[in-house]
């Protein structure tokens, strides 16, 4: 069996777990992509919590750069899912509704438009008690790579 085969042969969420797992920033998150709708290609991924994500180390919550640091990541994915190939970010946009406290947050990306040079993926953060603590969107370069 040829390279090109195996990897078509691999479903979107084994690709993306795979594709994750190479940034070290992703080592040091330790995002769990969860689920890739083969219909829409909408993503889910779990952070799970660490002391390392607090605001503070005295009080609970996440720290708004580890929130903003998932929204990008996961918008990025439901793009690179949908055109198969990494693309930069070019604009990240977050709204944080309440405190994020300690426990793992899931976030689940659509993207909302694919174009022959830009995406827009929108992003939904929710805590474990399922409660909706941020959204975000992303617009990324879907333009070819230059040879």
């Amino acid at each position: 069996m040829s390279p090109a085969s195996t990897i078509s042969e691999r479903s979107p969420l084994d690709r993306l777990r795979d594709e994750m797992e190479r940034p070290p920033y992703h080592g040091f998150l330790r995002p769990r992509p969860e689920r890739v709708d083969d219909a829409t290609g909408a993503v889910t991924i779990t952070l799970p919590f660490r002391p390392e994500f607090r605001r503070a180390p005295d009080a609970p919550g996440y720290h708004g750069g580890v929130i903003a640091g998932l929204i990008d990541l996961a918008a990025h994915a439901a793009v690179a899912v949908r055109v198969g190939r990494m693309v930069p970010t070019i604009d990240l946009r977050i709204d944080y509704l309440r405190v994020a406290l300690d426990g793992d947050l899931s976030a689940t990306a659509s993207v909302r438009r694919t174009g022959r040079t830009l995406a827009v993926s929108d992003v939904e953060i929710t805590d474990s008690e399922a409660r909706l603590v941020a959204l975000g969107r992303g617009l990324f370069s879907t333009a070819p790579p230059a040879s």
